[in-house]
């Protein structure tokens, strides 16, 4: 999307038609607009995202108070913005009027200069082009930005990801699911005949209900968890950056034994997992011993006594019987003495099959006996390093404990401030991450008992065919919300990397400095210093970061412009628009950044006070990115009095912007020649 024009009229200081002519040319991509504080910067900005999705931002006040002052005195019940663009080579317009007339329209400009409407639905044509959930970081609001800095230096960014990618309305699909399927379950009621379905159904919709809960509470506890881990990492390096020779030992104490109590937390897992799988693998030997001890005495008994095995083969003696031939080659008749001596061996002879399996009985009782010793030998070990374990581990904690209370003992009243903090912060860790362990555990639960519930459903027969219509629609809903869910999860693990890489190259271009920015897994994003401290939230270091993300932002907005996803949004290319994005910038930090801003989009509109002392424009123009160049004159209707003539300078050459004794209150755009 690329802005050629946009025409206000009556809107806000804006007084009859104004028009600007946006630079679009592909090196000189970037439009300036100069103006005093107050006179319209912010109009203008809201004029187009108003036309865009009828939206003003955050920071614009007074939204129901639109109509220019002299045109409602002047009789005018209406105001107007016309946006004319391009897209992928086609030419539009957007036409939105408000007031006492409400009306938006979009025509397509023709190959000859006419236009067409496009009378279908055209608030999602233009959504398609630039997404409402996103427009509002496109045409961005530097000074009402709705990035707001924390006192621990965080700006918490989980709103505005969510926006990029398209949750939002994922999100709200999932809402109406889950309330069409509440009143599925209520249908299904007056169908279900014993009430048997209906019954599971509620039940498994409390499950459900409990299951968001309980997320919602987990991730509120991890987003816990991450703060306090900040903010004892903030205390610990603290207390490590004091000058005292006594502090720096008991740190280093301290340091060289957290290694130890980790490493030995570390290795009684691993011991603990491998005791489970020892178990596992010895268990039946440890069962079966002492009754491989007397299986075994039988079968050596039984051999000794003649009984097993016998001294004849069965399939022998039925052979010689079944041929009438003796094996040294005697007649063997039916009836003979021969004959009935030899048919009386069939209960003493023994059975071949009888015989494998004994021998298979054997080998499994013997190797029972000759891995018991190497089975209680491993256990044994086992169970000797997780005592070690445990041992080290107690012992490493104690001297811990000796650390800090010898640190509180210290006549240094910050640094015993401050280890008060640490341990009373070591203690939320502690809390927070049981809670968590809980929650997790609960999930589990709840899940495991809402499938039993769902297979306990899928066997009830004898259902009317209605209720097993609305019982396939109640599946149905869950599969899709278990795809959208599955996906929304997916995508925001893959964004942090993406985010925390896009900023890595943004905090490169514009600080140059020895500066981070962390990423919590919440999605808050805090600029540190060299030695990892949050820096604090106020000035331009606040402002910088706001800078890092809001590129940040665009740069994944414009990757995902060509996403195929049936449930997340595709992302857009569309201009910046920045409302006063310099204004609460270090001067050091301006010339990078105006330097880098235009690289990031194809259009930039740039509106702001002119300050020499920042080198913006003058770091445009040299680079060939400056286009064109605006200012807004106030004209006013009284007189001058003793009140200063503003001017800005153009070309070596001062320009009045407020104007006396003229026939009306309004501000006029005027092109710098």
């Amino acid at each position: 999307m690329i802005l050629n024009s946009v025409t206000v009229e009556n809107f806000r200081s804006f007084y009859g038609e104004q028009t600007i002519n946006f630079s679009t040319d592909k090196k000189a991509n970037t439009t300036i607009i100069y103006a005093l504080n107050g006179v319209g910067k912010t109009n203008l900005l809201n004029a187009i995202l108003w036309c865009l999705h009828g939206e003003f931002s955050s920071g614009f006040k007074n939204p129901k108070d639109v109509l220019n002052w002299e045109a409602k005195r002047r009789g005018r019940k209406s105001y107007h913005v016309t946006l004319n663009f391009e897209d992928n080579g086609a030419q539009y317009i957007i036409r939105r009027t408000g007031g006492e007339i409400d009306n938006f329209k979009v025509f397509q400009v023709m190959w000859d200069g006419n236009t067409v409407e496009l009378t279908s639905a055209p608030s999602l044509f233009v959504n398609s082009i630039i997404p409402k959930d996103m427009a509002g970081y496109f045409i961005s609001d530097g000074e009402g930005s709705d990035l707001v800095v924390e006192r621990d230096g965080y700006i918490s960014v989980k709103r505005s990801i969510r926006d990029i990618l398209g949750f939002n309305v994922a999100e709200k699909t999932l809402d109406d699911l889950n309330k069409i399927k509440s009143e599925v379950r209520q249908e299904l009621k007056k169908f279900d005949k014993d009430s048997e379905l209906s019954t599971l159904e509620d039940r498994i919709q409390v499950f459900d209900e409990s299951l968001v809960k309980t997320r919602v509470s987990l991730t509120e506890n991890k987003s816990l968890l991450e703060t306090y881990e900040d903010q004892l990492a903030s205390v610990e390096r603290q207390i490590g950056s004091s000058s005292s020779a006594v502090v720096d030992q008991l740190i280093s104490q301290r340091e060289k034994a957290s290694k130890t109590l980790k490493a030995a937390e570390t290795k009684l897992a691993t011991l603990e997992t491998k005791k489970v799988g020892l178990i596992r693998e010895y268990s039946w030997v440890a069962f079966a011993y002492n009754l491989s001890n007397e299986a075994l005495d039988f079968i050596d008994e039984s051999e000794l006594k003649g009984k097993i095995p016998a001294p004849f083969n069965l399939q022998l003696v039925k052979d010689i019987l079944e041929r009438e031939e003796c094996i040294c080659g005697s007649c063997i008749q039916p009836g003979t003495e021969a004959f009935d001596k030899i048919q009386s061996l069939i209960g003493k002879a023994a059975d071949p099959e009888l015989l494998n399996r004994l021998q298979k009985a054997r080998s499994r009782l013997t190797a029972v006996k000759t891995l018991a010793p190497q089975a209680k030998e491993r256990i044994e070990e086992n169970f000797k390093e997780v005592r070690e374990a445990r041992k080290l581990i107690h012992s490493t904690q104690q001297e811990l404990e000796d650390v800090s209370s010898r640190i509180l003992e210290l006549d240094d009243e910050k640094i015993r401030s401050l280890e008060k903090q640490r341990i009373a912060l070591k203690n939320k860790i502690r809390e927070t991450d049981r809670s968590i362990t809980r929650l997790t555990d609960k999930i589990d639960e709840l899940i495991k008992s809402k499938h039993q519930l769902e297979d306990q459903a899928k066997k009830i027969k004898g259902l009317s065919p209605r209720a097993k219509v609305l019982k396939a629609k109640i599946d149905l809903i869950e599969q899709v919300e278990e795809k959208i869910s599955a996906e929304l999860i997916q995508s925001e693990k893959d964004i942090h990397k993406i985010l925390a890489k896009k900023i890595d190259s943004f905090l490169e271009k514009y600080l140059r400095q020895d500066y981070r920015v962390s990423i919590t897994s919440d999605l808050k994003i805090c600029l540190q210093d060299r030695n990892g401290k949050p820096v604090p939230p106020s000035g331009g270091q606040a402002a910088i970061l706001s800078f890092i993300y809001i590129s940040s932002l665009i740069a994944i907005a414009r990757e995902r412009r060509d996403l195929e996803s049936t449930i997340l949004t595709p992302g857009a290319i569309a201009p910046l628009v920045f409302d006063a994005p310099f204004s609460k910038l270090d001067p050091k930090y301006a010339p990078n950044v105006a330097r880098e801003l235009p690289k990031l989009v194809d259009q930039l509109i740039v509106l702001m006070y002119q300050d020499d002392g920042k080198d913006v424009s003058q770091t445009l123009r040299s680079e060939g990115k400056l286009g064109k160049e605006y200012y807004f004159c106030e004209e006013i209707a009284g007189e001058q009095g003793n009140v200063e003539i503003h001017t800005l300078t153009f070309n070596g050459k001062e320009v009045p912007v407020t104007k006396y004794n003229c026939p009306i209150d309004r501000v006029v755009v005027m092109e710098v020649e």
